[in-house]
């Protein structure tokens, strides 16, 4: 965990998502859940953490999943 660089840009997450690729994007999704997983346990109470980040890499990997499976229906 935690081997990606922080982003040297002001570009907007929503950019740097579609830059990044799966198992990054999975990493970052595990780290926050994580986080909010002991944030939950310290204050007694769920809290979202960064829900935006968490639908921005949902989004995005449901895209590329449906591109692979569109490309490779070409395929055939």
């Amino acid at each position: 965990m935690g081997s990606c660089q922080p982003f040297k840009d002001d570009a907007p997450f929503a950019d740097k998502v579609k830059t990044l690729e799966d198992d990054e994007l999975l990493e970052i999704w595990e780290e926050t859940q994580q986080l909010a997983g002991l944030l939950s346990q310290q204050i007694k109470a769920e809290l979202p953490l960064a829900p935006e980040y968490e639908q921005l890499i949902v989004a995005e990997l449901q895209l590329r999943h449906g591109r692979r499976l569109y490309a490779a229906g070409m395929g055939k």
